[in-house]
């Protein structure tokens, strides 16, 4: 059953610090690129080699010789480029924080992100709306004295034509002293809820603001510079409760920490979140009309945000022809794109219409899924779930749409391998799809052996491991025979209140039925996440259609009449075995009648396919 993923990730905390010296700082690096007067901002002079730059700024590193020059007093990156300071001798720990500004300027663009990478493994962006010359700063907190933790990578991020460095200056002392980092709380019922942040080298003290955001996107403040002392000298950690809040407000809270010197910027903004374990699942009642017009109605599941609707069209083949067995659209995922992913997992795996789908070395975006392979061909895969694949001698249609992406671009490029899996877990010979066109394209499949319980499984199968394989649909078909339900997903819709109105296609042999899912946000790790209940029972959306008799491919020897609270009248010329099936296709009864006329009590009630030798017909009991 469909479920939508909804994530909302922490941006990466970039500290603006705001600080008052009161003595001197110790100066760590301060270097000036006014020297390098080569070239011009219209035309930059790219460096040839390395030593280029490193002959005159020692122990200095660069990315590629290619991507950096003089531009006329000024050093000029190019996007995805880098220039690495010395490693820094001096740090202290107990010294207070690091400050590192930088003069720069963007090129050809007044809005961007710029990138510092500090030591082994921090990483701060900030955004910059300037497109003249403006100082960006960056406060950080030390967390070892050695020289090989301590230097700084600089890049542009997400800037179109690069950037003009001008100067850098990397100073330590107890006036400076970096934000704290807040996280999401895990204590948190709707009235109240426990604020936590990890403490910061050189506070003494924090402020905590708490406050709510008006439509117009002012702010009212609940709560505003709250001071809060550490509850001992060695804590790692900061915990405040606040209490009084509304159950129906959003709220949201930021901390400062301050010494005698320095009162550092604010953390990264915080929701939140109620933290909820369960929902209870929606009970559905439907009001139809004959137009097929129709409302469904529940009631309002307890901390639910929203419901999600499902509504599925069962058509019943009135003679052989290729029907979905499965389709899945990806559309539970709503974030990134097929060049900014998501890796997935299991569990995002769950979110889709069916359950059993399995997979490794995966990723998802906005309306997608993908294979990312990483160690060798076949190391990436995706598998659907067990499907009844025995009609049509075992012949199955896969039909998926699919690009390649190489680096930055989609690429005619790389290979696909499709097999199918058998209950015992023995695979078919796999077919392989070349991928011959740049950008997504709707390509089909056609492989053989399919079972009663057979898997589809795509894996990649190129050996350049650094091609990387999304589908926006994939779709599994076959020739199935007159009297199959095929199952498609109709409309899907989500909303806030608890209640839906719609309207379907009246046509013969279709019937509809709806589900909803209740969600609500919650808080796992130091990620906000969404709980969903279980779908409710399926409802049929009432019409006309679908409830008269339809006989399929009939030779007239047999004919069925519903004759109310589940009984079934069969006239048969002949011995017969009449099947009953729900509109799922599942088997509900099957039962060998004499000729003449029998009368059938059957364990269902609404409609039903009735099947016996040629003859279909579908019947509402």
């Amino acid at each position: 059953m469909k479920k939508t993923l909804r994530k909302l990730t922490a941006a990466a905390a970039v500290i603006l610090g705001v600080s008052y010296a009161s003595a001197e700082p110790t100066v760590l690096l301060e270097a000036d690129f006014s020297e390098l007067t080569a070239g011009s901002e219209d035309a930059p002079e790219m460096f040839r080699f390395t030593s280029d730059f490193t002959s005159q700024y020692s122990g200095w590193g660069l990315s590629s010789a290619s991507n950096l020059g003089q531009a006329g007093g000024s050093l000029y990156i190019k996007d995805g480029a880098y220039v690495r300071t010395p490693y820094l001798s001096g740090v202290d720990t107990s010294n207070g924080a690091i400050k590192v500004s930088m003069e720069l300027k963007l090129r050809n663009a007044n809005m961007g992100m710029v990138q510092l990478q500090w030591g082994y493994s921090s990483t701060f962006t900030t955004e910059v709306y300037s497109d003249d010359w403006t100082t960006v700063e960056f406060m950080i907190t030390p967390t070892s004295s050695g020289s090989y933790s301590n230097y700084g990578q600089i890049s542009p991020y997400i800037v179109f034509d690069g950037m003009f460095l001008k100067s850098i200056k990397i100073e330590q002392g107890k006036e400076f002293i970096g934000a704290p980092t807040a996280y999401l709380p895990t204590k948190a019922d709707g009235t109240s809820f426990e604020a936590r942040w990890r403490t910061v080298s050189g506070a003494t003290k924090y402020f905590i603001d708490v406050y709510s955001k008006n439509s117009d996107g002012s702010i009212s403040m609940f709560l505003e510079n709250k001071e809060v002392l550490p509850a001992t000298a060695t804590a790692s950690y900061i915990y405040y409760t606040v209490e009084g809040l509304d159950p129906k407000t959003t709220y949201y809270y930021v901390v400062r920490a301050a010494n005698d010197d320095a009162v550092s910027g604010d953390s990264e903004e915080i929701e939140v979140v109620k933290i909820v374990s369960s929902l209870a699942t929606p009970v559905v009642k439907v009001d139809a009309a004959a137009d097929g017009s129709y409302t469904a109605s529940w009631d309002a599941v307890a901390d639910a945000t929203g419901y999600i609707i499902n509504v599925f069209c069962h058509t019943t083949l009135t003679e052989p022809g290729l029907a979905n067995v499965l389709n899945e659209p990806f559309d539970c995922f709503t974030t990134g794109t097929p060049f900014d992913y998501e890796y997935a997992y299991d569990r995002h795996l769950a979110l889709l219409n069916e359950p059993g789908w399995t997979g490794n070395n995966m990723a998802y975006y906005n309306g997608g899924i993908g294979l990312t392979p990483y160690t060798s061909a076949g190391s990436s895969y995706l598998e659907t779930p067990a499907l009844d694949l025995s009609a049509d001698g075992g012949k199955v249609t896969v039909i998926i749409d699919a690009a390649t992406v190489y680096g930055t671009a989609y690429a005619a490029a790389g290979t696909l391998s499709f097999q199918l899996e058998d209950a015992e877990g023995n695979f078919t010979e796999p077919v392989n799809l070349k991928i011959d066109e740049a950008g997504f394209t709707t390509y089909t499949v056609e492989l053989e052996g399919g079972t009663a319980a057979s898997k589809v499984k795509i894996m990649d199968a190129d050996e350049n491991t650094s091609y990387r394989y999304f589908f926006n649909d994939i779709t599994i078909a076959q020739v199935k025979p007159a009297g199959y339900v095929n199952t498609t997903t109709y409309a899907q819709d989500d909303v806030a209140e608890p209640s839906y109105s719609s309207k379907v296609e009246v046509k013969d042999n279709a019937s509809y039925e709806i589900t909803v899912m209740a969600y609500a946000p919650t808080v796992s790790g130091n990620e906000i996440v969404y709980v969903y209940s279980s779908a409710s029972e399926p409802v049929a959306i009432s019409s006309k259609s679908g409830v008269d008799n339809v006989a399929v491919a009939g030779d007239d020897t047999v004919s069925f009449k519903s004759l109310g609270n589940g009984m079934l009248e069969v006239s048969a010329d002949a011995a017969a075995t009449v099947e009953v099936y729900d509109l799922a296709g599942r088997k509900l009864a099957a039962v060998n009648v004499a000729p003449g006329v029998t009368t059938l009590g059957v364990n269902a009630t609404g409609i039903v396919i009735v099947k016996a030798g040629n003859t279909v017909a579908k019947i509402a009991l």
